[in-house]
């Protein structure tokens, strides 16, 4: 016997070109998932707690009291005076002449030291920044590639 009329056994044309365009998608997805996890570089913020400890010869020493190693290059101190809170400073741990690591190698391990050295001789100060007799310095220190906030602190000026 003689078959008339088309075969509608087969998928239609439209099913193909949707099942493609999945296809093409998904793909899509796993190469821009692949891209972005090569690319991308998740800092894990500094986990340690800095504290100012003392003030001597007019710079300000701090000691990493608890958690892991940094590098000073990595940190950002922001400085007020309590007395005048308008007035504040931001430094960046990257500048070597403002900081120094009683290690000397710039990374501060637990239990290590480091110094934020005063611009001056006679007083505790950069710039226009200067701690007086008597007042007392709040201090913020921060990881500067996270842009976290690491510890806070006050300490009495000389």
């Amino acid at each position: 016997m003689k078959s008339t009329g088309s075969d509608n056994s087969g998928v239609s044309e439209v099913v193909g070109v949707m099942i493609m365009i999945t296809v093409t998608l998904i793909l899509a997805g796993f190469v821009l998932i692949s891209a972005n996890s090569v690319t991308s570089t998740h800092e894990k913020p500094i986990s340690s707690t800095v504290t100012a400890t003392e003030i001597k010869d007019y710079d300000i020493i701090f000691d990493n009291v608890y958690g892991e190693p940094f590098t000073l290059d990595r940190i950002g101190i922001s400085l007020s005076i309590s007395e005048r809170p308008i007035q504040s400073i931001m430094l960046s741990g990257s500048d070597t002449s403002l900081f120094q690591s009683y290690s000397g190698d710039g990374i501060i391990v637990l239990g290590g030291r480091f110094k934020l050295l005063s611009e001056y001789d006679d007083k505790t100060g950069w710039g226009e920044f200067v701690l007086n007799s008597g007042e007392h310095l709040d201090y913020s220190v921060y990881d500067m590639k996270t842009n976290t906030l690491i510890s806070t602190g006050r300490i009495a000026g000389k």
